[in-house]
């Protein structure tokens, strides 16, 4: 199954070779953790044509506000898999989310379960939002925010925060882009068993990326290597 996807996902990255404005976006993405390997396949689709012009790349569907359906497969171990069916909507500024997931352990046990989110932009690419999931509905409240500044150099910065109401968690990250196609991050979090994550993103073309993270856990330290392709 990691031999197939792996190979449906370098043929995607091929045919995006000459890419500029897109459509679509696919990811391939493996992580290990704990003795568990886990590789999951994604595709976007976007209504609207997605420029990288003016933007960081990693995040021109955000910056252009472009509507836009996810479907996602996560496979670990052989053991359990997971299917993703998600959507992303912006009217003027309003923003939508909504994520269907669906868990099959192996033994015959299964799980679906909804999030949704609801969020403002209170100015071009500065968004405060509202998330929770159907699970424990008010345990899984959250406030987040997210706001990208464009430096004058044409570098750009990414910052992320999210209030937890469960145990009133706190997380945050921030990426710096100092080029539109190059970014390094650094995430952290009060969450028990979360210590710090780095992680770091390349577009070699503007249709190929890779990505690399690592995060430092109390239990075991985790690792993933992405590849993203685009047309």
């Amino acid at each position: 199954m990691k031999k197939t996807a792996l190979f449906l996902g370098l043929s995607l990255l091929s045919t995006a070779a000459l890419a500029n404005d897109y459509n679509t976006q696919v990811n391939l993405d493996y992580l290990t953790y704990d003795d568990y390997n886990t590789i999951g396949l994604s595709g976007t689709y976007y209504f609207d044509k997605v420029t990288t012009a003016n933007t960081a790349w990693s995040e021109a569907a955000f910056m252009g506000r472009n509507n836009s359906a996810t479907l996602g497969y996560v496979n670990i171990d052989g053991d359990a898999y997971g299917l993703n069916l998600s959507g992303d909507y912006y009217h003027k500024n309003i923003f939508v989310g909504l994520d269907v997931n669906y868990v099959d352990v192996d033994g015959g046990s299964s799980d679906t379960g909804f999030k949704g989110e609801l969020g403002y932009f209170f100015a071009q690419n500065w968004l405060v939002s509202v998330s929770g999931s159907d699970e424990e509905f008010s345990d899984s409240l959250a406030l987040n925010t997210k706001y990208i500044a464009t430096l004058d150099n044409g570098s750009f910065i990414n910052v992320e925060a999210s209030y937890l109401n469960d145990d009133s968690d706190f997380t945050a990250a921030a990426d710096y882009f100092w080029t539109a196609q190059s970014s390094v991050g650094l995430s952290l979090s009060t969450e028990d068993n979360y210590n710090f994550g780095i992680n770091a993103e390349h577009f070699f073309t503007p249709a190929i990326a890779m990505k690399l993270a690592y995060i430092s856990l109390d239990s075991d330290d985790a690792v993933s290597v992405g590849l993203t392709g685009r047309f």
